[in-house]
């Protein structure tokens, strides 16, 4: 009886393999980790509401400048639509330091002599009063 039974798996030919089953398994999870990330960075590249790059957005925030000044405490230049901000940024809190509105800037590499006009401009403001 089990002599007809082996006969029977050799006959329909059904062989396991494991090496190429292993092979073929992990090559399917490849393709599909593949197509996951295909996805994902088509999303990211060219996908809607906030997947993008920050600069691919116009009304996304742009920071303009960060001044470190110890550490985890640093003072930065943020642009948002017409408003420009200077952020006071420690670990644990972010405050408004000032704020000035104007026109969406010409250029889109901003300097960093801009940045140090801007901060001196808003120390001076915040030492007079």
């Amino acid at each position: 009886m089990a002599d007809g039974a082996h006969r029977a798996v050799q006959s329909s030919g059904a062989v396991l393999d494991t090496g190429s089953s292993i092979f073929a398994t992990l090559g399917y999870l490849c393709l599909i980790l593949g197509g996951l990330f295909l996805v994902y960075w088509l999303l990211r590249r060219f996908g809607p509401f906030g997947m993008g790059t920050p600069g691919s957005n116009a009304h996304s925030p742009r920071l303009l400048g960060r001044l470190y000044l110890g550490n985890r405490q640093s003072v930065a230049v943020v642009r948002y639509k017409t408003k420009t901000m200077v952020l006071g940024v420690t670990e644990h809190q972010i405050n408004l330091l000032g704020q000035e509105e104007g026109d969406e800037p010409e250029d889109n590499e901003p300097s960093s002599s801009a940045f140090a006009g801007l901060l001196k401009g808003k120390v001076e403001d915040a030492s007079e009063s």
